[in-house]
């Protein structure tokens, strides 16, 4: 009975703990929603969720040269995001890219824009 009080007590806590860290924002965004005009193609899933100062992204698209170095160097440069664990994963002619990064100080960051821009790195191939 005690360790059952145990485990009420720390569920309490937790969820405590969640109310006040809570996901801040969660912007997912497939294929089926959106095309862009200027490109051909289907668009990947690109999906960001906020919690505190730490930014979860995940990228689904088609594989292309150099697009994880294009992908961190928007990152940081355009969103002022500090990337601290990336994984990529090969699938036939796709890429499953995930990444953790951790948001300036003082910055703002609107997670529908950094969505959008990523989307269109992926599709477009975009040299900035």
């Amino acid at each position: 009975m005690n360790y059952v009080n145990q485990l009420q007590e720390r569920v309490e806590e937790l969820e405590e703990d969640m109310e006040k860290k809570g996901v801040e924002a969660a912007i997912t965004i497939t294929r089926s929603h959106l095309r862009i005009d200027e490109c051909d193609e289907a668009l990947p899933e690109v999906e960001a969720r906020v919690l505190g100062k730490e930014v979860l992204i995940k990228i689904h698209c088609t594989k292309q040269n150099g697009i994880l170095l294009k992908i961190m160097s928007r990152l940081e440069r355009l969103h002022h995001l500090f990337i601290s664990t990336t994984n990529v994963l090969p699938f036939g002619n796709t890429l499953d890219i995930t990444i953790i990064a951790q948001i300036a100080d003082k910055y703002n960051l609107v997670v529908k824009d950094l969505v959008k821009d990523l989307r269109q790195v992926a599709v477009c191939d975009v040299e900035q």
